[in-house]
């Protein structure tokens, strides 16, 4: 972030980010169940979203709603990257993965590594729409999508938060079902397209890293000068 220009240098603001843990690898069989009634929630998502969107366009409330819409739409376009491996959301995510989202595809993000964020965010639009946008439960039939979505967004954060909790916690699973909690690297997609995470470079304690190999530098008795 660039900060306004003082005595003619333009200063530049680092804000740190934390790094997190990320669940990389397939998804247990103990979260099965809670993954299958995560999908129908987000199914329920894109439902009762193209419902309250046609229902605003038909009664005028498009411009009271279109931030909350957008909101679920990135929610909904969240859960497709978190369901990407299903059959039925594989070509809603091949799709998105060659267009809009072809960088975050590009970058090995989905699967197990997206519940907390995807839990999180409908969560906050739950909220929202709760604190905000009350009152429009009142307009029908508008009103009964609304409280549709609402109940959608409710699930789908609740059914993401308990298939996290699981995956976190089988971080010991036998190989092929492993789900790994990787913190402070980040993901990136591979050459084959598959995603690999990057850890940080182990710490030194200020020592320098020998070099591998047989090569030895200023190697010779050397003569020295003046003397």
């Amino acid at each position: 972030v660039k900060c306004a220009p003082s005595n003619g240098r333009v200063k530049a603001m680092v804000i740190p980010l934390p790094s997190g843990a990320l669940l990389t690898g397939a998804i247990p069989p103990e979260a099965a169940q809670d993954f299958k009634r995560l999908k129908w929630s987000i199914v329920a998502l894109i439902a009762s979203g193209t419902g309250r969107l046609w229902f605003a366009c038909v009664e005028g409330l498009l411009g009271n709603d279109f931030s909350a819409l957008l909101n679920m739409f990135l929610n909904i376009i969240m859960g497709a990257f978190v369901l990407k491996d299903d059959v039925h959301f594989q070509h809603f995510y091949s799709c998105l993965s060659t267009t809009i989202c072809q960088q975050c595809a590009e970058q090995g993000m989905g699967g197990a590594g997206c519940l907390f964020p995807f839990a999180t965010c409908n969560a906050i639009s739950l909220a929202f729409d709760l604190l905000l946008k009350g009152k429009l439960l009142g307009l029908q039939p508008f009103g009964t999508a609304f409280l549709c979505s609402m109940i959608a967004e409710g699930l789908a954060a609740y059914f993401a938060w308990t298939s996290y909790k699981i995956c976190r916690d089988q971080g010991a699973s036998p190989a092929g079902q492993s789900v790994e909690l990787e913190g402070g690297g980040y993901m990136r997609a591979g050459n084959d397209g598959s995603a690999r995470t990057i850890s940080p470079a182990p710490a030194t304690g200020g020592q320098p890293i020998a070099a591998s190999g047989s090569f030895q530098a200023f190697t010779g008795a050397g003569q020295r000068l003046g003397g």
